[in-house]
């Protein structure tokens, strides 16, 4: 018994190129080797990877299909990474594959039939952390189900990109199973259950709001329709985020990177973006000392400019209010996105959580006032 690795990692999978013999060379295959009569194959594929790639792999589930080789059988086991960085100690290359790449490699022909099997699953992708709306990760690539607010908001992303905003993915169209594709953007999401941003990361992501805010100001697109509101721009708004809650942040260590999710984007007040941003990252949906409050509002308020702390927490109980109401429309409308959300409690928990910050509204703006 021969025992082959498809390693897969977000969505692609590892190839090697093989360094012998003679009539393989420059082929690209599955890592592995021959089962010793002491070992099973999930141990043999261990050993085999540690010695190939000097890393470990869990084998997850072998493959419906096994290939002869003379007196050999060469089976496939799909495996994940656990330990290490593959290197090639016994291959010339390795090259991380995506699903729609798979038949740019010369596979050697052993391979073949693997490889056509695990494709489907590649385009699978790894499910986003924290993220309610179906998208995965393939490489360096998000994919995300689309709607009628598609097209509307890849024309936004382009235009912030001509306008060199930073930290902003990139639109790359759609993938043969009708899902975006977006630009992965690298570091870790923000766990608002658990976690509460810093000063500094906070006054970052406001200064970075309204840098995007600055970008569309003179934005005025027609005919665009957006997921929650379909009309035009009304005087004195924008097209907002609508959703730049601390969960859709990017983060690489202390530095705000990136914000995700903007299928929700559409006509809004600045002002109600920020709001949005203070409920989930001050955060006022969490009984959080008075003291701390005043004091990342004041920070909100200073780092983006030109707005009074009072008027930013008058405005987040509208803006609350607003996003169970288009939840609950969405719900009602079949909206598959909004669903995920039911399923997680929403909006009744949040509206909830807004009922006890009106019980506090008044001593806050008090110690404001202050």
């Amino acid at each position: 018994m021969v025992v082959a690795a498809a390693l897969v990692r977000h969505g692609r999978l590892l190839a090697a190129r093989r360094s012998g013999p003679a009539d393989l060379v420059g082929g690209w295959e599955l890592p592995g080797g021959k089962v010793e009569p002491e070992e099973n194959e999930p141990q043999a594929l261990l050993r085999e990877i540690r010695e190939e790639l000097g890393c470990d792999v869990r084998a997850v589930r072998r493959l419906d299909v096994e290939v002869p080789l003379g007196r050999w059988v060469l089976r496939c086991w799909q495996a994940e990474l656990v330990a290490g960085e593959p290197v090639p100690h016994e291959h010339t290359a390795l090259r991380w594959v995506a699903p729609e790449e798979l038949g740019e490699v010369a596979w050697l022909p052993a391979d073949v039939p693997f490889v056509d099997r695990l494709r489907e699953s590649l385009l699978d992708g790894a499910p986003m952390p924290g993220n309610v709306g179906g998208a995965v990760r393939i490489g360096a690539t998000v994919r995300r189900p689309t709607g009628p607010w598609t097209p509307a908001v890849h024309v936004l992303l382009d235009y912030l990109a001509e306008a060199g905003l930073e930290h902003v993915p990139r639109a790359l169209g759609t993938d043969e199973r009708g899902r975006e594709v977006l630009t992965y953007l690298p570091g870790r999401s923000v766990d608002v259950d658990g976690e509460v941003v810093g000063d500094d990361l906070l006054a970052q992501a406001a200064r970075w709001l309204r840098r995007m805010h600055d970008a569309v100001a003179g934005y005025r697109p027609r005919g665009a329709r957006w997921r929650n509101l379909d009309r035009q721009l009304r005087p004195g708004e924008i097209v907002c985020h609508h959703d730049p809650g601390a969960y859709n942040w990017v983060v690489q260590g202390d530095r705000f990177a990136g914000l995700v999710d903007w299928d929700m984007a559409g006509p809004g007040r600045p002002l109600d973006d920020l709001a949005f941003m203070a409920w989930s990252s001050v955060p006022l949906y969490r009984e959080v000392p008075v003291t701390d409050v005043v004091r990342r509002l004041h920070l909100m308020a200073r780092s983006y400019g030109e707005v009074d702390p009072v008027d930013l927490l008058v405005a987040v109980e509208g803006r609350m209010r607003s996003a169970g109401d288009r939840i609950t429309a969405g719900q009602r409308a079949g909206d598959p996105g909004m669903l995920n959300l039911l399923r997680a409690g929403e909006p009744a928990r949040m509206l909830a959580r807004l009922d006890r910050l009106r019980e506090r509204l008044p001593a806050i703006r008090a110690a404001l006032a202050r």
